[in-house]
């Protein structure tokens, strides 16, 4: 004869489960939501780090922000930006983090042309050769 009781608890064991991804994925995407309006209302873009299946990319940065300077059109803005949901707060190392990330990217420069065939890209790597 089966056993019931055991096959409650496992199906409870995993609703549980379920009910917590369920809950961190809600909570994940109103915080995305919440930080697109907040900074969209002062002009800057947000492009999220995910994966194809949209599940957050690993390491410090979730996202960044970029608009152009609203005094000089020749000058990029960007915020990287570690995104925190619920109660949560960064520490010191993940601040810490942060300033290494910002001193460590690199910014390079490129020029897409199409002729209506192919795209021709000049890149700084590219340009002296």
């Amino acid at each position: 004869m089966p056993d019931y009781s055991e096959r409650a608890l496992k199906a409870w064991k995993t609703r549980r489960v379920k009910s917590a991804f369920i809950k961190v994925r809600a909570s994940e995407a109103a915080s995305k939501e919440a930080l697109k309006e907040h900074l969209g209302k002062k002009g800057w873009q947000v492009i999220f780090f995910e994966s194809k299946t949209g599940a957050p990319r690993t390491g410090i940065i979730d996202a960044f922000a970029y608009r152009l300077a609203r005094k000089n059109a020749d000058v990029l803005e960007i915020k990287l930006i570690q995104l925190k949901g619920g109660n949560a707060g960064a520490s010191g190392r993940e601040i810490a983090r942060l300033k290494q990330a910002v001193e460590n990217a690199t910014l390079t420069w490129a020029v897409a042309s199409f002729d209506g065939e192919t795209v021709h890209l000049t890149t700084e790597e590219t340009a002296g050769s």
